[in-house]
């Protein structure tokens, strides 16, 4: 194996690598942005309007960036006794990052904020799915709401970039368990961070909710980095009862904090740079959660009918890489990738214990269109053992489960197909088929396919 470090000093020039990257643009796009960096003044995307784009490299050269987005995401269902029901969902996102060393000589400082529109329907709740999965990623996080705030926070290099301290308004996942992989796919249960991480615990605010926090990342080789942060934790975050729009700045519905360290190792292999990203993450949530099975005096709960056990404090766990096996171009996502990964939940107070996905993306593969981009992922997560043993009890007591369950649950799979189209600059569009196998994580219900279709512009 050969880091970064121990590059020759051809190959160096060519992977001066310096991430992860915030996922920092409107939409989570693999080409906005890379994950090779800090984060970056403004992400480097194609524009469809080219006055727009020759615009916004002179305001570039000023400190100023801009980028505004497009994207939709419709889905047909096929089966599962919803035959033809569909949905359609889409956001507006608008990004404005200032360089603030360009306009007032303040050395490696930026700042970084985005807004979004979002609208649309959610075609899994339609068949009572309401876990992780989602046909729609992007009608996630507090889906209809007219322009939301979805983070605010500067950024400060330090020590020749090896440094970076981040203050704000931010999500956990732009920073924690991310990739730019994992929105080459539609299914809400990976794009952004794999779900299991957001549903297990609400301290791991997610895109595109956040929460006061501050994160400091170093480099202390090329090729090896260390992270921590400690964010806010909002249990209604992106909910009415806190504030939808994200224009509540105070601290009033707080139960905690939440403190996450990652450690990632970005090494590349080989005359071609075949570059992997492995990362292995652990945080720990200081808020008060009910036990899933335990009541009050230690008992079952589903039995007593008394309040839950407060328990103080949830973990969680996360290993996750992916490595180019093929390269494509010189583009540093031109290739073919696998990706797998592994999360933990405290199956004590989360409803899911653990979530797993292998996949493969492609990009690239074909000569005559470069960008391109083929995906197959393959996503499983199991349900609480805590959690199933009270749904188990009250199922057979003919009670009411809290929650959304209307059976005991077990684990749910989902297949996803996509295939990304580069059709202009700054334009793609994607067929993409998913399956979802015990919708629910629920064996009485049936799987459901469909067919879906994503739009990506970019102003």
């Amino acid at each position: 194996m050969i880091l970064l470090f121990f590059l020759t000093p051809s190959q160096y020039a060519f992977a001066q690598y310096r991430g992860p990257i915030s996922q920092n643009a409107p939409s989570f796009s693999l080409d906005t942005p890379t994950s090779y960096e800090n984060t970056p003044f403004t992400p480097p995307v194609e524009h469809v309007v080219s006055r727009w784009e020759a615009l916004q490299k002179k305001w570039n050269r000023y400190g100023v960036g801009i980028v505004i987005d497009y994207t939709s995401e419709s889905a047909m269902a096929l089966n599962g006794g919803h035959g033809g029901s569909a949905g359609y969902a889409h956001q507006i996102g608008a990004e404005l990052d200032l360089d603030w060393e360009k306009l007032l000589g303040w050395t490696g400082f930026k700042t970084h904020t985005v807004v979004i529109n979002r609208a649309g329907h959610n075609l899994a709740a339609d068949f009572g799915d309401r876990s992780l999965n989602g046909f729609q990623e992007i009608y996630g996080g507090g889906g209809n709401v007219g322009v939301k705030l979805v983070f605010l926070y500067g950024t400060q290099d330090l020590w020749h970039d090896r440094l970076q301290i981040a203050v704000g308004k931010m999500p956990v996942n732009i920073d924690f368990s991310t990739s730019p992989l994992f929105c080459t796919f539609m299914n809400k249960s990976i794009c952004g961070n794999p779900k299991s991480l957001t549903r297990g615990d609400p301290g791991f605010g997610t895109y595109p909710g956040s929460t006061y926090a501050t994160r400091v990342r170093v480099w202390p080789l090329h090729g090896i980095y260390f992270q921590a942060g400690v964010y806010g934790t909002n249990p209604d975050l992106a909910s009415n009862a806190y504030d939808r729009a994200g224009y509540n700045f105070s601290t009033n519905r707080y139960t905690g904090i939440y403190i996450a360290a990652e450690l990632g190792l970005i090494p590349s292999f080989g005359k071609h740079n075949l570059v992997g990203h492995y990362k292995f993450g652990v945080a720990y949530d200081t808020a008060n959660y009910s036990d899933n099975f335990l009541d009050i005096n230690g008992n079952a709960l589903a039995i007593t009918g008394k309040k839950a056990q407060q328990r103080n404090g949830k973990t969680q766990v996360w290993l996750e890489g992916d490595q180019m096996i093929v390269r494509n171009g010189d583009g540093p996502l031109h290739g073919f990738y696998i990706m797998a990964g592994l999360i933990r939940n405290d199956p004590e107070t989360a409803p899911y214990l653990y979530q797993y996905y292998v996949g493969a993306v492609n990009r690239g593969f074909l000569n005559s269109r470069p960008k391109d981009m083929l995906g197959i992922i393959m996503t499983r997560a199991t349900a609480s053992p805590s959690l199933v043993a009270t749904q188990k009890i009250r199922y057979a007591a003919h009670q009411p489960f809290p929650g959304n369950a209307t059976s005991p649950q077990s684990h749910l799979t989902m297949l996803e197909v996509s295939y990304s189209i580069h059709v202009w600059d700054g334009i793609s569009i994607q067929p993409d088929y998913q399956l979802i196998i015990r919708p629910n994580l629920q064996k009485n219900k049936k799987s459901i396919s469909a067919f879906g279709f994503r739009l990506h512009a970019v102003l």
